[in-house]
């Protein structure tokens, strides 16, 4: 492509535009069998072999999931946060590092292009600023690597319908590789997936040319990693969680890409053990990895959702990582022993609802907020129960049944057979030494 196209976002407020399309020279058309009236032009197989020391390494750009040469795929239905999670690690990977822990990314700065076919230019503009207001990022910070491009007014579609096959769509491909080439693009975002094909959404022939030929091609020959950013269907009767398995269409898109992730809200047990309340519930989001082709499943990470304030008036969510409180983070040896001495001492009850539990003493030890009488705040007294809950499975703690004053079987809190002086046994959480 020989035209002089300026693809640069660098003015406030200018994108490339999908009427550059026309300006562009076409390339020769590729032979990816796409079209139906193309012929496949491929080399013939060759006897294997190849020195281990001569392929390259996976290349991860961004927590495992981000891999040059390959789509990645963001699974999430409607509320959990998947544009505003898309923003936060379009900041992050722009700026380099974290920009909550502020943790240096080992990649360095990359640039990112995150197009948007679902809010407009402003609505985007809206969100990207009150991430880089939430976690104090400047245009200095930021320079010339994030593009942000909404294409919901004049749709970018890789691939279309020709006589009821799909076929890629070169003039948006061509379009796609020459601002990846163009810009030195390292990571492009495509938010949602539906708004960037026209093919039947739930054929897998159609869907799998989409990926492979179309988002794949250009991701494998600019050596760039794309993310798709995708809903799930209809959710299951009595599933509470949305799977990677449960995304909406096609199953040729979760079989293509190479790292698939899923958005749930956090559920209203976990909510329950961690004394949140319903409305607290929706905050926060459990980000899992569901498919890695490339590694092993990765452990579930969490997010907040904060509100900013906009100095235009506008209030927006931001993504805020969170991990769910430790109850043993601030407790030490000394705070076990003393749950022993109490056990040993006091004829405390194991059941929370008598007035003379275990846990009521506990709590003004340790300095709860969890009373009897009286004012508990909930996560505090979800705190004393997970205490409580590890000391008994470890055997710090034990539970002796006996009868109380009034002869009525009761069960009570008494020191566990663990043996603190051990050598090296955690203070608390310990295994079973007997």
């Amino acid at each position: 492509m020989t035209a002089d196209i300026n693809y640069s976002m660098k003015q406030r407020g200018k994108a490339a535009t999908l009427e550059d399309i026309d300006k562009v020279k076409p390339e020769p058309p590729r032979t990816n069998g796409s079209d139906p009236g193309e012929k496949q032009m491929r080399e013939p197989p060759v006897p294997w072999w190849r020195d281990p020391a001569t392929i390259p390494k996976r290349h991860s750009l961004y927590e495992g999931h981000y891999i040059r040469g390959a789509i990645g795929a963001t699974i999430g239905a409607g509320g959990r946060a998947k544009t505003t999670r898309a923003v936060y690690e379009a900041v992050c990977m722009a700026v380099g590092f974290d920009i909550a822990t502020k943790v240096v990314s080992p990649e360095g700065k990359l640039r990112v292009w995150f197009c948007n076919g679902e809010e407009d230019q402003n609505e985007l503009d809206r969100r990207v600023a009150a991430t880089c207001q939430h976690y104090c990022i400047t245009r200095t910070d930021l320079a010339d690597r994030l593009y942000v491009q909404s294409v919901r007014d004049k749709p970018l579609r890789i691939a279309t319908l020709i006589a009821g096959r799909p076929v890629i769509d070169q003039a948006a491909l061509n379009y796609m590789e020459h601002f990846i080439r163009q810009n030195g693009i390292d990571v492009f975002m495509i938010d949602p997936l539906i708004s960037f094909h026209s093919v039947i959404e739930n054929d897998n022939a159609h869907m799998d040319v989409v990926i492979k030929e179309g988002f794949g091609s250009i991701a494998g020959r600019t050596n760039s990693a794309g993310e798709v950013f995708h809903h799930p269907g209809k959710p299951k009767s009595g599933q509470p969680d949305t799977t990677v398995e449960d995304m909406r269409g096609a199953s040729s898109v979760l079989w293509a890409v190479r790292s698939a992730r899923v958005l749930n809200l956090m559920t209203r047990d976990e909510a329950v053990k961690l004394g949140l309340s319903d409305d607290e519930r929706r905050l926060h989001i459990r980000i899992t990895n569901g498919k890695a082709n490339m590694g092993p499943l990765g452990k579930s990470k969490w997010m907040r959702l904060v509100v900013e304030n906009l100095v235009n008036g506008d209030r927006i969510a931001c993504a805020s990582p969170w991990e769910p409180p430790d109850p043993f983070k601030y407790l030490t040896k000394t705070d076990m022993e003393l749950a022993r001495t109490l056990a040993r001492t006091g004829a405390y009850r194991a059941d929370r609802r008598s007035p003379e539990w275990f846990g009521y003493a506990l709590a003004k030890q340790l300095g709860l907020t969890v009373a009897h009488e009286g004012h508990t705040d909930p996560k505090d007294l979800a705190s004393l129960q997970a205490i409580i809950k590890k000391w008994l499975e470890n055997r710090v703690l034990d539970i002796e049944k006996r009868r109380d004053e009034d002869r009525k079987d009761r069960s009570f809190i008494i020191p566990g057979p663990f043996k603190p002086e051990a050598p090296a046994v955690s203070a608390l959480a310990c295994p079973d030494d007997e």
